[in-house]
């Protein structure tokens, strides 16, 4: 790494005299994490979609479609014993779904994460770590 300060080494492992950062340092580090976040708000506001589209169709099943599902069916001349089954099969498969796609967001989530810290390090370290 370079001789050059940066505004992170701060935060790196120091003696304790030199643990607490000017108050310069932490506007420079607040400067440069903000242009971080403006430079990738898109993909920021793409994953926040997704987990809020993911908790509204996990939270619109339980609520909304599950119950007018079993309404339905309690008004078909199917077995009572029947119509349970199928409703726990539904109910399993249906959550198994949205586990999936709640790992699917996840691991995106991770990669866009990884993509951002090796952002941090190009700009404010000059890729030197």
């Amino acid at each position: 790494m370079s001789k050059e300060s940066n505004v992170f080494d701060v935060f790196g492992v120091k003696p304790s005299k030199q643990q607490d950062p000017t108050i310069q340092t932490l506007y420079d580090y607040e400067e440069h994490y903000m242009k971080l976040i403006k430079s990738y708000r898109h993909e920021i506001e793409f994953i926040n979609q997704l987990h809020t589209q993911h908790e509204q169709e996990v939270k619109n099943f339980y609520q909304n479609d599950l119950p007018a599902i079993q309404e339905k069916l309690s008004g078909e001349p199917i077995d009572d014993e029947v119509r349970r089954e199928w409703i726990k099969h539904l109910e399993r498969h249906i959550s198994k779904s949205f586990e999936m796609s709640e790992h699917f967001i996840n691991v995106l989530t991770t990669k866009k994460v990884e993509e951002f810290n090796a952002a941090i390090r190009e700009k404010v370290l000059g890729g030197n770590i």
